[in-house]
C-alpha cells in the first residue's frame, strides 16, 4: 500500500525535491502551498511523471485558520499522511529595531514557528493513535548560532531544532519518529520570499551554497537506512 507524504511549501526548492523523492518510490502526495495554480501544475507533473495519487491544499501558513483547514481537509477526506514534512518557511534581513517591521517579523514567526507547531498539535495525536508516522521538520545550521541582521530568522530555526529534539525523546516507543533537517545555505528561492540576501556580517556568508537536490539526497539515504 502506497504511503502518503504531506509536504508544506511543496513547489519550491527543498519542497520540490521532497515531492520528487517520495513520488519516485511510488508514494502518494498531499501538496500544500499558497498558490493553487502552482499546486495544480506540480500535482499534474507528479501524476504524469510517477503515476501517483496527488491531492492539493492551498493555504497561507501565516494564518492559524488555514493550518486548521489543512487538518480538517485531510480528516474529512480520509487522507492520512504517513509522512509529514514541515518544510515551509522564509527569511529576511535587516536591523531588528531600525529596519525590520513588526509585521515582517511576526509573519516570519507565524510561518516558521507557529505553523509547524500547530501542524503537529493537530496531526501527531492521530499518528500516535495509529502507532506509526514520520515527521521531518526543516531547520537550518542557522539554529546553532546568533544571526546579526537576521536575528528573528536564526531564532526561529533554533526553536525548530530544540523542539524537534524534545519531541523525538517524548515520542520514543510510540512508533512515531521526528527528524530535524539542518541544511546550510542553498540555492533556492527561499531568500526571495524575505526579499533578502545573506548580510555581510552573517556567519553563513562564507558558507558554500549547496543545491536542494544534494541536501535531500542525503536525507533520503538516511531515511532508508
Amino acid at each position: 500500500m502506497a504511503q502518503t507524504a504531506l509536504i508544506t511549501g511543496s513547489y519550491g526548492g527543498l519542497g520540490t525535491c521532497f515531492a520528487n523523492i517520495h513520488a519516485k518510490t511510488g508514494g502518494d502526495l498531499i501538496l500544500v502551498g499558497r498558490s493553487q495554480a502552482k499546486l495544480d501544475a506540480q500535482a499534474q507533473e507528479m501524476r504524469e511523471k510517477y503515476g501517483v495519487n496527488v491531492e492539493t491544499i492551498a493555504a497561507d501558513l501565516s494564518k492559524a485558520d488555514d493550518v486548521q483547514h489543512i487538518y480538517e481537509t485531510c480528516r474529512d477526506n480520509g487522507w492520512l499522511p504517513d509522512y509529514l514534512i514541515n518544510n515551509a518557511g522564509f527569511g529576511g534581513q535587516g536591523d531588528f529595531a531600525r529596519e525590520r517591521t513588526m509585521e515582517q517579523d511576526l509573519s516570519m514567526i507565524a510561518v516558521n514557528i507557529e505553523a509547524p507547531t500547530r501542524m503537529l498539535k493537530l496531526f501527531l495525536p492521530d499518528m500516535i493513535e495509529r502507532g506509526s508516522g514520520k515527521i521531518l521538520n526543516v531547520s537550518s545550521t542557522a539554529a546553532t548560532m546568533p544571526g546579526p541582521l537576521q536575528a528573528v530568522y536564526y531564532a526561529t530555526k533554533s526553536y525548530v531544532t530544540s523542539w524537534s529534539n524534545a519531541l523525538w525523546r517524548e515520542l520514543a516507543g510510540t512508533g512515531v519518529t521526528v527528524t530535524c533537517l539542518m541544511p546550510g545555505a542553498m540555492r533556492t528561492g527561499f531568500a526571495d520570499a524575505g526579499a533578502s540576501q545573506t548580510p555581510a556580517c552573517s556567519p553563513m556568508r562564507s558558507t558554500p551554497r549547496r543545491s536542494p537536490r544534494t541536501v535531500t539526497t542525503g536525507c533520503s539515504r538516511a531515511s532508508s537506512m
